[in-house]
């Protein structure tokens, strides 16, 4: 509705403006040509000769705007994942708030972990690139030559092993067998001196002392029950209790010691008797050439001695060309892989904190805390309200008129009497469909709206001006012709009335509908012919009155001064 009331407003201007236009060009020229102008009412043709003229030439647009603020944010927090409830929301609409600001927030608990995880995730490669990137030094050599020594001695004792399986030293086995013979004639003395030695003698003394301190001890304590002890006897009590302990102790250390010495001495024995048994199996197992198993046991170690070998020679080499190049890419392409995640969770737990991005006011809230958000939900919108613009609605058919730069006068319905000035912004060369009209959101700067109580979408009026020519050579639009795409005017010979106008092309400036600048083709004085049928002529006067106008095309105010 508001669109097509706005063009029919549109359509009600064009026609006033070429009304006042005809009535003004006529009535300024009408002396000046009344001897030169003819008019019959069989041909119902008016015609008059208008002569060109030097003036001043302004034309302008008039459209309807939205007040708006330069900045202006629907904030949200775009970092987070999923849903989250809100924390905290510390702004109210109204509130004035400077940047960087905190003004909600959500937990941040769960982007810390993620971001600690990433670091460890980024150490770990920077660890496995330097690793790389280290050069050898000379105990890393060493180690490596090392490493092949070892590798190499085992597979010869590999082999040599699986060489004695099938050729075995049947002396070394007969004497192995001889010395675990003499091993078990030896453990077998040892434990019998172990039964036999001085740690016996000693326990069977302190045996003997342990029995006769306890039978002392009963007498005497019998005479004191019978008070038939004296002094001494009931003092002896004590010093042959004091006695009885220290043999009693005595007693349990000599039988600790003879029993392990037994035990030790009866182990002995058994190693003995199985050493022996072992070496018999062996020498059994030598003259049969060895088992499937020990065979295929030592054909596995030599295979394993083998790919120890070739691994280590491999590291040594690897030592000597230095770092590999793919490798090396391969990490540092992983590092930069991971600080990129490193980056990416910094921001993600900075973006718990929802922040003003410029110092402005709290239009509006849209949330409350405790409340269930994502990444989309509008949070807040902050308009800066120190720096205002207007939002002019230009239709397609005036937008090619509007450049950058351009001066605009503004007022307010909420206003009346305030003007204020402003500039025409950068010019968006995309527009939006309108009630099938295209329309185009042109930014106007706002100048000395400082301490006016404007607000955010208050309906604007805009006056841009879009041409302005001083001392221009101009005639009456109406006196234009276009015959194959060029601009001609039927101009009079002044020394003979009589005569026919001549056409002659011109080039053509400035036009605000009514008067038309002459770039070329024209000289000041000339005079031109305007034809009007009587019929229009009438209609179109009929309901303008005697008074002056206002000048209007297309929505725009247009001033003219001509002389």
């Amino acid at each position: 509705m508001k669109t097509f009331l706005r063009v029919m407003v549109v359509a009600v201007i064009i026609l006033a403006l070429a009304a006042g236009g005809f009535w003004l060009y006529r009535s300024r020229t009408a002396a000046a040509s009344q001897s030169a102008a003819g008019s019959t009412a069989a041909s119902g043709t008016f015609t008059q000769r208008v002569t060109a003229q030097r003036g001043d030439l302004s034309s302008a647009i008039t459209v309807v705007g939205e007040l708006a603020s330069e900045q202006s944010a629907a904030l949200k927090f775009e970092e987070m994942s999923g849903t989250a409830p809100l924390v905290t929301l510390a702004v109210a609409a109204g509130n004035t708030v400077q940047a960087g600001q905190v003004l909600a927030t959500i937990d941040p608990a769960a982007y810390q972990q993620a971001l600690d995880q990433a670091k460890s995730d980024l150490q770990a490669a920077e660890k496995t690139l330097a690793d790389l990137q280290e050069p050898a030094t000379a105990l890393d050599i060493a180690q490596a030559d090392l490493a092949i020594a070892k590798a190499e001695q085992t597979l010869a004792q590999a082999k040599q092993a699986l060489v004695d399986l099938h050729t075995p030293d049947l002396t070394d086995l007969e004497n192995a067998i001889r010395n675990a013979q003499d091993n078990i004639t030896v453990a077998d003395l040892q434990q019998t001196l172990a039964q036999h030695d001085s740690l016996a003698k000693s326990e069977r003394d302190l045996q003997y002392t342990v029995a006769w301190r306890q039978r002392r001890i009963a007498e005497l304590q019998q005479m004191v029950a019978e008070n038939k002890a004296n002094l001494e006897q009931k003092e002896e009590i004590t010093t042959q209790q004091e006695k009885l302990a220290e043999a009693q102790a005595d007693l349990a250390q000599v039988s600790s010691e003879r029993r392990l010495a037994l035990q030790t001495a009866t182990a002995q024995v058994t190693a003995a008797r199985t050493a022996l048994a072992q070496a018999q199996q062996d020498l059994a197992d030598a003259k049969k050439g060895g088992s499937d198993l020990d065979v295929a046991k030592a054909q596995l170690a030599i295979k394993e001695a083998e790919v120890s070998i070739a691994a280590a020679r491999e590291a040594r080499t690897k030592l000597d060309a230095g770092a590999d190049t793919t490798a090396v890419a391969a990490a540092q392409a992983d590092v930069d892989k991971k600080r990129l995640a490193v980056a990416a969770a910094e921001q993600a737990l900075a973006g718990t904190q929802l922040t003003a991005p410029f110092a402005g006011t709290i239009l509006q809230t849209h949330v409350k805390a405790g409340d269930s958000i994502s990444a989309n939900t509008v949070i807040v919108t902050l308009a800066n309200l120190a720096k205002l613009e207007v939002l002019a609605s230009v239709d397609e058919t005036t937008i090619r008129q509007v450049r950058a730069g351009q001066p605009a006068q503004i007022t307010f319905d909420a206003m009346p009497g305030q003007t204020l000035s402003g500039q025409v912004g950068e010019v968006p060369l995309q527009g939006s469909l309108q009630g099938g009209v295209m329309v185009y959101e042109v930014p106007i700067s706002v100048a000395g709206a400082a301490g006016l109580p404007l607000l955010n979408g208050m309906t604007a009026n805009v006056r841009i001006q879009t041409g302005e020519a001083a001392n221009a050579l101009l005639i009456p639009s109406m006196a234009l012709q276009k015959v194959n795409g060029m601009y001609q005017v039927q101009v009079a010979d002044a020394g003979n009335p009589a005569a026919e106008p001549q056409a002659l092309p011109v080039e053509v400036g400035l036009s605000d509908g009514t008067y038309t600048q002459i770039v070329r083709g024209l000289n000041e004085g000339d005079q031109v012919v305007v034809q009007m049928s009587n019929a229009t002529n009438n209609n179109f006067f009929r309901g303008l009155g005697g008074g002056g106008f206002i000048m209007q095309m297309s929505g725009a105010r247009r001033t003219t001064n001509a002389r």
